[in-house]
Order: structure tokens, then sequence, then C-alpha cells
């Protein structure tokens, strides 16, 4: 191999390898994320579910939401309303909407009755405004049967704290 080549191609080794090497230390992603007010990460949200008719307030509770870049969420939830074990994750899609507005969409199966839930899915559609680490939020969340036949409406409004913290901390 040719001495200058050698060189050259030693060089780029060195170069690509301190650039892998340095990546690490340029902050984490989350923080280069809030910048742009991207919806992207894993936020703790607190809601305050109501009755869409009467406004009549339901026990809040709260739920972890993680934004994948591709436009993916996926959502657990600590809702007094369901029995362990009978609903599940739930899974969906998100999109921009413009300026710092989002729009979300996602289902999750309730997997067994109880009294004042049937067995079937639970339908999510959320509006979040997002201002840096914080969002409000503004939901709704239909209830269906195994024949998508619609059984119950929620509404619901939030807020949101993105998720952040050191892989150090104990």
């Amino acid at each position: 191999m040719n001495v200058n080549l050698r060189r050259i191609l030693s060089v780029a080794v060195v170069l690509i390898a301190g650039a892998a090497f340095l990546q690490p230390f340029e902050g984490d992603a989350a923080s280069r994320s809030n910048q742009d007010g991207s919806l992207t990460g894993t936020w703790r949200v607190e809601l305050n579910p109501r009755n869409c008719q009467t406004d009549e307030p339901r026990p809040p509770f709260s739920f972890l939401l993680s934004f994948a870049q591709d436009g993916t969420l996926t959502e657990v939830m600590n809702s007094p309303a369901f029995q362990p074990g009978q609903r599940t994750t739930g899974l969906g899609v998100w999109s921009h909407g413009h300026g710092n507005t989002y729009k979300t969409l996602w289902e999750a199966f309730i997997l067994f009755d109880s009294p004042g839930l049937t067995r079937g899915r639970q339908r999510l559609k959320w509006n979040f405004q997002v201002d840096g680490d914080q969002a409000t939020i503004d939901a709704t969340s239909q209830f269906l049967d195994i024949n998508s036949n619609v059984l119950g409406n929620t509404c619901a409004t939030g807020t949101a704290t993105r998720f952040e913290g050191s892989h150090d901390e104990d």
C-alpha cells in the first residue's frame, strides 16, 4: 500500500474514533430535543378526568407517555378505574400540528369486565401544547366493546413534565 494512502487512512480512522469518543460528552439527547419544543421523549402526566356531559370530576391519576421520533407512542397509566391486569399498555401514534402543538391517538385493550367497565378497547385522543419541558393537555377517551360499539366517553385536562434525569442518580 502506498505510504501516503496509509497516512490518509490512519488520519481518517483517528478522526472517526475521536468523534465517536467525544459524542457521549455533548450532552444527553433529551436536553438537545427540549430546545426545539418537540414532544419526543418520555413525559410524566397528571390527568384530571371528568364526565363530558356534566363536567363532574373523576379521580385524578398519572401516566407515563413515551414519544419516539418515528411518530409512535407507548403509554402506561395508573388509573384507579382499572383493576390490576385489566388494561394493557397503550400503543399509538402522534403528529406535529403547528407551532408547539401535537395530536396523539392510541388504544389499549380492556381484557375483562368489572363494575363500570366492559371488555373491549379504550381509544384516547389527546392534544398537547408544549412549552419547553412542560405541556398542557386537552384529552378525550372513548370506551368500546369487543364489537366496537361506543359505551362511553370521558374528557380531561392535564399537565405533563418531561421525564429527565441522570443514570447516575440514586
